[in-house]
């Protein structure tokens, strides 16, 4: 199901900004049996994001409507993903956005990628990226801007593992192509730091939360990817595919899970 404004159409407005400029914020949610997971999490993180970018005129009381209406079309599917799109709308040629107070929701349903159910039973291996992602004032928005993630996953698919790491300008560990990354040394977490680049995701809040209450210490940090071939235990983690153990990253085994066995344990993901 797409629904547009409301509408089940399948089109958007050649003059768009999210076309013409990225000009937008998303959250993609997965959805159980007709219940989107976390939803107050997306909902505030969704409303936060368009506040940072000054968007005007949302109605968020109808775009709760648009995400149940979606959500329970998806009743009697186990899994499936949910996509709430927030464009700034419609407006003339050039980078202003004066004038611009009608903004283009979009909700649609997707299939959930049934692969991540093995990743988490298996594990996934990971490679160390070639390109960087750049500092932005912009970090930890969930924006529609994702031409670095676009070229991290050619990259990852030319490399032949699941998933591969991304650094910063610097060299320190941002996230990898669509998850964040944690890795464990003994009982201490360690997660980037986002405040100069990446994205803040929403399961990564939840695993910093649930961390702390199982006793480990959670630390926000930059580092080399030396620091993950010192580590015990590396996981990644977002929304959809929930937690998943990395058992291999650049010829290096690791078989310790303890930390994201308990931790997708407490979550139930």
């Amino acid at each position: 199901m797409i629904l547009i404004n409301g509408q089940q159409v399948d089109t958007v407005a050649f003059s768009d900004r999210a076309f013409q400029y990225g000009d937008g914020v998303f959250s993609t949610v997965l959805v159980k049996n007709g219940q989107a997971c976390d939803w107050c999490r997306h909902k505030a993180r969704l409303e936060q994001n368009v506040s940072a970018l000054h968007i005007e005129g949302v109605d968020w009381s109808l775009v709760y409507q648009w995400v149940d209406t979606v959500a329970d079309s998806l009743k009697g599917t186990e899994r499936a993903i949910l996509k709430v799109i927030v464009s700034r709308g419609s407006g003339g040629r050039g980078y202003s956005a004066a004038g611009c107070n009608k903004p283009t929701v979009t909700v649609s349903s997707h299939p959930f990628p049934t692969q991540y159910l093995s990743w988490r039973e298996t594990g996934i291996s990971l490679s160390l990226l070639e390109q960087r992602i750049g500092q932005s004032p912009l970090a930890g928005l969930k924006h529609l801007n994702r031409l670095e993630q676009v070229m991290l996953k050619r990259e990852v698919e030319n490399c032949g593992t699941e998933d591969g790491v991304a650094c910063d300008m610097n060299g320190h560990v941002i996230e990898t192509s669509a998850s964040n990354i944690f890795w464990r040394i003994d009982q201490a977490l360690y997660t980037p730091l986002l405040t100069t680049s990446g994205v803040a995701g929403t399961m990564r809040a939840q695993v910093i939360s649930v961390a702390q209450a199982l006793g480990y210490a959670t630390k926000e940090v930059l580092e080399t990817p030396d620091s993950l071939l010192k580590a015990d235990e590396i996981f990644i983690t977002n929304a959809v595919m929930g937690v998943v153990p990395v058992h291999c990253l650049e010829g290096k085994n690791y078989r310790d899970f303890d930390a994201s066995s308990a931790i997708a344990l407490r979550l139930d993901v």
